[in-house]
């Protein structure tokens, strides 16, 4: 797996460079926006871990171009300490959040989590589309398609509705949400769940302050509605909503 490490604390990339390395993984550096671009185009790696504080550049705005050349999943690692960052960084497509300092094994956790969401994309590939209604989702290439409409995902958005997609109908808590979408156990992030949903119903809702399509169930977890009326070739009901067991 190919990763590329982006900040402009020279120290911090060198060791994490060098700790990443002992550990099997190809690891490329950048400590300018500058550098990173071109690592990112030349190096196309799987995954980019970086620091959005580089001077005079929004790298979540690069991250968003670059993406649109060479796919990447992003972990967003971050001095900042408050939460609007995150869920700033979250909305514009980051697929993970990790604030500094943190231990080794807290970036190794995620990188093995994001790494786990890829490979699961890729072995998708027999079934990556799925329609629900009048929406299109296709995982393999991170779009979906509403009304005629095709918009970008990000691959962490493209797992979470091709999540919702499978289960039409179905309430999907927290927890299932996060073992699936990133691979973690335990109790679900409500707020990293939050984010994603609200960034996906930007993409997919008429009215996104009023949801159609995406709901959520409250104290259980989300739903992706399938409506009947909207289907040409559906004849039956719609079934009532139940939580599933993953």
């Amino acid at each position: 797996m190919k990763l590329l490490v982006v900040d402009s604390d020279r120290d911090l990339v060198e060791m994490l460079t060098s700790w990443l390395k002992t550990l099997g993984y190809e690891v490329y550096r950048a400590y300018t926006a500058e550098r990173a671009r071109s690592e990112w185009l030349e190096q196309r790696p799987d995954i980019v871990i970086m620091d959005t504080a580089l001077k005079d550049v929004d790298m979540l705005t690069m991250c968003r171009e670059l993406r649109n050349k060479h796919d990447a999943l992003i972990v967003v690692v971050t001095d900042e300490k408050d939460v609007r960052d995150e869920v700033r960084c979250l909305e514009s497509g980051a697929d993970d959040y990790l604030r500094k300092p943190f231990f080794p094994s807290q970036l190794l956790a995620r990188i093995r989590a994001v790494g786990r969401r890829s490979r699961s994309t890729l072995e998708r590939r027999p079934s990556s589309v799925v329609t629900v209604g009048p929406i299109c989702i296709d995982s393999l290439h991170n779009e979906v398609t509403i009304h005629g409409k095709t918009m970008r995902l990000t691959p962490t958005e493209s797992k979470l509705l091709h999540l919702l997609a499978i289960s039409a109908n179905d309430v999907c808590t927290a927890n299932q949400i996060v073992t699936h979408v990133w691979g973690y156990d335990g109790e679900g992030d409500a707020g990293l769940i939050k984010a994603h949903i609200r960034h996906l119903r930007q993409k997919v809702e008429p009215d996104p302050g009023n949801p159609h399509y995406i709901l959520t169930v409250p104290g259980v977890g989300y739903t992706l509605v399938r409506r009947p009326a909207e289907e040409a070739d559906m004849k039956d009901a719609p079934r009532p909503l139940r939580v599933v067991s993953m």
